[in-house]
């Protein structure tokens, strides 16, 4: 896909920067410093003059006056009228840096940063279902409104309206929830006396945040209490916050279920468990840590019992499709899925595996831990702790005759060299490997120390990947970004791009699931040549885009016009692809 060319479009207004150069409170080196800033953090212009000191938040107010369209409010607490405020909702709020302050003759009042922002207005409005004036407070006065506003909110959705609330209450009301000194807890604290209710507080929390999708837990101890966030579409949402008293019960408990050391909470330990929520089998990993103020522990959530993805599922473009099949079909080869932490590169892995399956193969895999369940194959975890690692796993399963293998990881030189050495002996390995992009893969792989002239004959192809936030399509109407936005993405102000406004089905976030964005290396002929010499990343790149490869930028912007993801979300998931 080529991405369209950037066009100019007519100013609307008086430049803020103009305005300020005029009243003399920069000069234009200061402006031209601002606006470089501005694109290098992704600020608007006022917020990076003012993260330079160059103005103060009265006088950029006074220059968003001066331009006639913008009125400015000393924004308090005490002027919010709060029904008002949650009409418009906190993840809304929150996300446009907005509070609804009062309604006058049907009009609403909201406080933003900005007022001139039109889109943002427009999307107020339609929340609201209202006419809104929109005015300008200082960022720090608005978000001090918010806190203070939403406060209360957050304590009623706390007390008695879902299982965790039910059961911390219960907890209070027997005198187990009384709050603790932290050197009083950690030596005095009987985890008995809480025991029941923590241990329906965990089974709670499991069920609520399969429900909810999470794919992490995380069990923060702070000074005040045991912080629970949930990982949900890649974003952490704060749940519960907990009574002090409850930090060694709910580890405790969390170390039984994952057969870890009661006693030791010095170090940090690793474990795994596994529960039965609604009838499915989740498989937990816990990972416990010692922090300042007690244990905290981050629970990863997979659903062992669940249905794999094939390769239909994962959305790709026609012509992407039919080179990922190629890659996998033509026999021996290495494959190797590439990205950070958590962006799908197992579930792409395993819809190749899927459409790979059949009696007549015999498929061998190696992982740490074993996340999926395949029909058919043969699945091994690894044990470093006895001396089963992913190397001398790989070298066991080749003695097993296997027709394709799946490595969890390529970690070290010595896995990457078992795998290479099966490639040539007839064997199609797929594996994974942390790295930002496909080009970039190649150039590790020479690192470590394998080949060039071997890896040009072995790899097949590499598929880089990241996930991001899918819009709610129960909310999703057309946007306009910010110009910044597009001026970084070089897109034209023309386009139509979508994002979700926050409704009930998606929480008020505007999003609700994930999608992955793909860039696909099939290595021919001349870029086995290249990749011989050693070529560099950068010439590789170019090389497969010569060839038709179609970049993860271009894969996303493909999405986001789709209105199946926001501009913002794609920006943010390729800047550094």
């Amino acid at each position: 896909m080529a991405i369209p060319t950037p066009s100019s479009s007519p100013v609307k207004r008086a430049p803020l920067g103009e305005i300020l150069i005029a009243q003399g409170k920069i000069s234009s080196a200061e402006l031209e410093a601002a606006l470089s800033f501005r694109l290098e953090r992704g600020l608007k212009l006022g917020q990076a003059l003012v993260a330079l000191r160059l103005v103060t938040q009265e006088e950029l107010a006074n220059a968003l006056q001066s331009q006639g369209k913008v009125h400015c409010l000393h924004l308090s607490p005490e002027i919010v009228d709060r029904s008002i405020a949650r009409e418009l909702g906190e993840a809304r709020s929150r996300q446009l840096q907005a509070i609804a302050v009062n309604r006058i003759a049907g009009v609403i009042t909201v406080a933003m940063e900005d007022p001139s922002e039109v889109y943002n207005v427009d999307a107020l409005s339609l929340q609201l279902r209202t006419p809104v004036l929109a005015v300008h407070a200082e960022p720090e006065s608005i978000r001090r409104c918010l806190d203070e506003v939403f406060a209360d909110a957050h304590a009623q959705r706390t007390q008695v309206t879902d299982p965790l609330s039910q059961l911390l209450a219960a907890g209070e009301k027997s005198g187990s929830g009384v709050e603790l000194e932290p050197e009083r807890e950690e030596d005095n604290a009987s985890p008995s006396e809480i025991q029941g209710p923590v241990i329906s507080m965990v089974r709670a929390l499991f069920e609520e945040a399969y429900g909810a999708g999470a794919s992490d837990i995380h069990l923060e101890p702070r000074h005040d209490g045991l912080q629970v966030r949930l990982r949900v579409d890649g974003v952490l949402f704060e749940r519960v916050m907990l009574p002090r008293s409850w930090v060694r019960p709910v580890i405790a408990r969390l170390k039984v279920l994952s057969n870890l050391d009661i006693a030791e909470r010095r170090l940090p330990q690793d474990g795994r468990a596994q529960v039965e929520i609604n009838g499915s089998r989740l498989d937990l990993r816990v990972a416990t840590t010692p922090t300042l103020y007690g244990e905290g522990a981050v629970i990863r959530l997979m659903d062992g019992g669940r249905k794999l993805f094939d390769l239909s599922a994962l959305a790709l473009a026609p012509a992407e499709l039919e080179t990922l099949k190629r890659m996998v079909e033509g026999g021996e080869g290495i494959v190797l899925a590439t990205g950070p932490t958590g962006s799908g590169k197992t579930t792409t892995l395993y819809a190749l595996l899927q459409h790979l399956n059949a009696p007549d193969s015999k498929i061998i895999t190696v992982e740490d831990p074993v996340e999926n369940q395949l029909e058919g194959a043969t699945q091994i975890h690894v044990n470093p702790k006895i001396g089963l690692t992913f190397a001398r796993g790989l070298r066991s399963i080749l003695r097993q005759d296997p027709d394709i293998v799946l490595v969890g990881e390529v970690r070290d030189e010595e896995t990457a060299e078992i795998a290479m050495q099966a490639a040539l002996t007839g064997h199609l390995v797929l594996s994974t490997l942390h790295t930002v992009g496909t080009s970039e893969s190649i150039t590790r792989l020479c690192d470590m120390g394998l080949a060039p002239y071997l890896l040009a004959d072995t790899l097949r192809g590499i598929i880089a990947q990241r996930l991001v936030r899918r819009i709610c399509r129960a909310c999703r109407q057309e946007s306009a970004p910010r110009g910044e936005l597009l001026t970084r993405m070089q897109l034209p102000p023309d386009l139509v791009f979508y994002e979700g406004l926050g409704c009930t089905e998606c929480g008020g976030t505007g999003f609700r699931g994930r999608l992955a964005l793909y860039e696909i290396m099939s290595l021919d002929a001349e870029l086995g040549s290249a990749v011989r010499r050693h070529a560099g990343a950068d010439e590789l790149r170019a090389l497969a885009v010569e060839h038709g490869m179609v970049t993860l930028r271009e894969d996303g912007l493909r999405r986001a016009l789709a209105g199946e993801t926001t501009l913002a979300e794609v920006h943010y998931a390729t800047a550094r692809a």
